[in-house]
């Protein structure tokens, strides 16, 4: 009977134990932001200004203000604040506000993105590079192929559902894909290399890097005919036509496009390229944009997120639970010891 007391007593002591490590709330993920952000002082359009080639969007100080005149007539807070070239104060406050709508551009001086402009960051022990993107970086193959792959995976239903000259342009994409990559892998985007970088957010747990890009929440207005416009023209025939195309599908139908910028990614001694095919809406809408013809800049945020490989690292719960079982088990000795004493 003793020896059955004994047993009783141990175990309901791991029960509770076991039951304060099981009922422990497990602690909320920290994202860790940028810190010790550094610009490069680029500018080919004013040398002597001694500026990094960069403006950003931010909220003036005081009263918000809003404008329903965007797309779809929502009201939005206007990004009133702008255009403050090279002002790196600024660039620092938009990049760690935890705003991902205000947002700083990486060359502004002109959409022919001809150098890097860019800045580098600390994320907890880990330095980040993120820079503007230049014909030389499409040119060995790895950009352009993931981009063309990346457009027809998010249209190819509205690439099936239009055609050019009798063809499907899904099968036409398929037939000229290869000298699509081959043709910008040697001219590259030039529209695409000046992105604007809202956030920039690392989990050291999961090691998911995630950075957020501002851009037009619907850009099929703007690429009904992206040949008579160098803004949005890839200076392929074939894709431009593809991308007139699919706009106009994309107006009857009543679905967005968007295409987000593409930003250079060092990280981890590793080069990628952030860009996305899919947007959310910002709630916000760029101060200087000319109202007549533009309702959509800075109305959408593109995430674009990849997972890096880090080392294993316990969660604070789990440390915590091999706290108490550490505990539980002096305390079962000293339980046994003192029931064999008695």
């Amino acid at each position: 009977m003793t020896r059955y007391i004994k047993k009783l007593l141990i175990g309901t002591s791991v029960a509770a134990s076991m039951s304060a490590i099981a009922t422990t709330p497990a602690f909320a993920v920290n994202l860790t932001r940028p810190t010790n952000i550094q610009f490069t002082t680029n500018d080919v359009a004013n040398t002597s200004a001694n500026k990094p080639n960069i403006n950003t969007w931010t909220y003036a100080p005081g009263t918000p203000v809003y404008d329903n005149t965007g797309i779809g007539g929502v009201k939005r807070r206007v990004l009133n604040d702008y255009s403050n070239y090279g002002d790196t104060n600024k660039a620092i406050a938009a990049l760690t506000d935890n705003d991902s709508a205000t947002n700083v551009e990486l060359f502004t001086s002109g959409e022919t993105v001809t150098n890097h402009v860019g800045f580098t960051a600390n994320l907890g022990n880990k330095t980040i590079k993120i820079e503007s993107v230049t014909k030389a970086d499409w040119a060995d193959g790895k950009l352009a192929t993931g981009w063309l792959t990346g457009f027809r995976n998010a249209y190819s239903g509205l690439l099936s559902s239009s055609t050019l000259g009798g063809s499907n342009l899904l099968t036409l994409f398929d037939a000229n894909f290869t000298s699509l990559v081959g043709y910008l892998s040697t001219n590259g985007f030039n529209s695409a290399g000046d992105p604007n970088i809202g956030d920039v957010t690392y989990n050291q747990q999961t090691g998911d890097l995630k950075i957020d890009l501002v851009g037009h929440l619907d850009l099929s207005g703007q690429y009904l005919n992206p040949a008579t416009s160098s803004r949005n023209s890839t200076g392929n025939q074939i894709l431009d036509m593809m991308l007139a195309k699919i706009s106009q599908t994309a107006v009857l139908q009543k679905k967005p496009l968007q295409i987000s910028e593409i930003a250079k990614v060092t990280f981890n001694n590793e080069v990628n390229y952030a860009f996305s095919f899919a947007a959310i809406d910002s709630g916000a809408i760029a101060g200087d944009r000319n109202k007549t013809i533009d309702k959509t800049s800075h109305t959408g945020i593109y995430s674009w997120t990849k997972s890096y490989t880090t080392a294993s690292v316990p969660e604070p719960s789990a440390l915590l639970g091999l706290t108490v079982v550490g505990g539980l088990v002096v305390a079962r000795r000293k339980v046994a010891k003192k029931l064999t004493s008695q």
